[in-house]
C-alpha cells in the first residue's frame, strides 16, 4: 500500500478511536481516548476535559465510513466528515520527524487536529482503494473495525487475536467433522 507513515498512522488512529468507543460506548473507562491521542503522538498538553466527549462523538462519525458496503456509500460518508472539518494543509518539521504534511492549521486544538487528520486519511483510503481496505472484523461476535495498510490487502480482522481465534475455531470444526464422518 502506498501509505507513508503519517497517513498510515492517521488511519490507525481513526481505527483506534472507533474501536475504543465500540468497546466502551458509555465512556466508563476514564482517559481511554486520551491514550489513543498519546499512542498516535498527538500533543495533549492543551487538551481540555471535554476532549473525551468530543473524540467520542467524532469516533461515532468515523464509524460511518466502516459501516458502509459500497463505494458510493463510503464516498458519501467521507464527504460528510470532510464537510465538518477545517483542513488547512501545510508542511511542518518538529520533534525530529523531518518535513511532513499536517492537515490542520498550526494553531488548531488537539480535537480539530485529530478530526482533520483522520477525515483526510479516510478520504485518501477510500479514494485510492475503495471499500476493500477497511470494514468490520470478520471474527464472529467482534464489533471492532480494521483498516488494511499492508501490501497484500489480505486483512479481514481487527487484530491477530481475532484472526487466530477464528483460525483455531475453523481447525477444530474441521477436525470434529473428520471425526464424525465415516472413513
Amino acid at each position: 500500500m502506498d501509505f507513508i507513515g503519517y497517513r498510515s498512522d492517521a488511519i490507525c488512529a481513526a481505527v483506534d478511536l472507533v474501536n475504543v468507543v465500540t468497546e466502551d460506548p458509555e465512556g466508563l473507562l476514564p482517559d481511554h481516548l486520551r491514550r489513543v491521542l498519546v499512542a498516535h503522538a498527538y500533543q495533549v498538553l492543551d487538551a481540555s476535559e471535554s476532549v473525551e466527549s468530543a473524540l467520542r462523538a467524532w469516533a461515532r462519525r468515523l464509524r460511518t465510513v466502516f459501516d458502509v458496503r459500497t463505494l458510493d456509500e463510503a464516498a458519501g460518508a467521507v464527504n460528510a466528515l470532510l464537510m465538518d472539518v477545517r483542513i488547512e494543509p501545510h508542511l511542518t518539521c518538529h520533534d525530529g520527524d523531518g518535513w511532513h504534511l499536517h492537515y490542520s492549521a498550526p494553531e488548531a486544538g488537539v480535537v480539530d487536529r485529530m478530526r482533520a487528520t483522520t477525515a483526510f486519511a479516510l478520504a485518501m483510503l477510500v479514494s485510492e482503494y475503495g471499500v476493500d481496505r477497511h470494514g468490520h472484523c470478520a471474527a464472529d461476535g467482534c464489533a471492532r473495525v480494521y483498516a488494511d495498510t499492508s501490501r497484500n490487502a489480505a486483512r479481514r480482522y481487527c487484530s491477530s487475536a481475532c484472526a487466530n481465534r477464528t483460525a483455531v475455531a475453523a481447525h477444530r470444526a474441521r477436525a470434529q467433522a473428520r471425526q464424525g464422518s465415516p472413513r
